[in-house]
């Protein structure tokens, strides 16, 4: 008897507790002021779109225009008489009442060829977008009814080579496909900056040479290159194109040409065509308006060979391993047989 009254009292004492925890769990810290479904938090908003790779920019003055186009990249820029408009699919309602609902009036929609223009360069994100409406940019624009207008690099820019400081894509009509093949096919100067953003845009075989591209920090540097590669790409014209880099920007990319890369102020060159790397016969030979004419020679006459990456070395204490005995270092055969009959 006594210990039926035992088992009752500790079965009844478990069932306080399990109620009590119950409480607790659906208590204040849940419906109160600090638990799950208190007070809410307040959601912090986003951060704005940055503008850059894929966004337009809205240029508002002539300043931000000279802003947007003194870059080391091409400049895309769409020029619009107006950002809205009325919306030209819109159709009066056969049964709007003027008396009783007014003047009908169609409603304001996005300019449909800027819609087109944001959607184009939210596409090409490797080209540096802004359009404006702004009557006094459209005329430092010289745009009287609008268009699509490529500025390039004025940094990379040379009259004296020919190169035209704008373009102007030849259609009222913008298409993604359209856009991206004009902009492929004119965006870079003779000798224009070969990086990860514009590299896309030489598709045939080209000589990049690599170094210390700090117009700030090497001017004279930067100028003793770029008169030099100007004059080789003009006969190249047509052949090979000619391009520069930094050699630091682009580190990673010397070891598939076999150029050291611990060497970030030294001029180097390499050749890219069709996937494949070329460096100097004489990689030692300091760069100059002859070396660099010597090696475009040599590779257009097939005499260089493309490097080749060496093998990576196994690591230490590497090589194929017998794992024919696995079984048996974690106890396997047997006994395992014997667990598997059991299971």
């Amino acid at each position: 008897m006594r210990l039926t009254k035992l088992v009752l009292t500790l079965l009844l004492l478990g069932l306080a507790g399990q109620a009590a925890c119950q409480e607790d769990d659906y208590g204040e810290d849940d419906f109160g002021g600090g638990g799950g479904y208190g007070e809410e938090e307040e959601e912090e908003d986003p951060p704005p779109a940055p503008a850059g790779d894929g966004a337009a920019r809205e240029l508002s003055s002539v300043a931000d225009l000279e802003a947007f186009m003194d870059d080391n990249d091409a400049s895309v820029v769409g020029a619009f008489l107006e950002k809205e408009m009325p919306d030209p699919a819109a159709v009066m309602p056969e049964d709007w009442d003027e008396d009783e609902d007014g003047t009908w009036e169609a409603p304001v929609v996005m300019n449909p060829e800027l819609a087109a223009f944001n959607s184009i360069a939210s596409s090409l994100y490797n080209y540096r977008f802004a359009f404006s409406a702004a009557p006094d940019v459209l005329a430092k624009l010289k745009s009287k009814t609008g268009g699509l207008y490529l500025y390039r690099s004025p940094k990379f820019l040379s009259a004296e080579h020919g190169d035209k400081p704008r373009e102007r894509f030849p259609s009222t009509k913008l298409s993604e496909s359209a856009v991206r093949n004009w902009l492929n096919s004119k965006a870079q100067p003779l000798v224009g900056l070969y990086s990860s953003s514009t590299k896309e845009r030489y598709s045939g075989a080209t000589l990049v040479v690599f170094f210390n591209l700090d117009f700030a920090k090497n001017a004279k540097g930067v100028s003793y290159v770029l008169k030099r590669a100007r004059k080789a790409a003009a006969k190249l014209k047509g052949k090979l194109a000619v391009a520069v880099a930094s050699s630091t920007d682009l580190s990673y990319e010397l070891g598939d040409y076999g150029l050291p890369t611990d060497k970030p102020n030294t001029i180097l060159m390499g050749i890219s065509a069709g996937g494949q790397y070329y460096a100097p016969a004489d990689g030692a030979a300091a760069f100059s308006g002859d070396t660099m004419s010597e090696f475009a020679r040599a590779f257009l006459a097939g005499e260089l060979t493309p490097y080749e990456k060496p093998e990576p070395e196994p690591a230490a204490g590497g090589g194929d391993e017998d794992l024919s005995d696995s079984d048996d270092d974690y106890g396997g055969g047997d006994e395992d047989d014997e667990y598997k009959d059991e299971a």
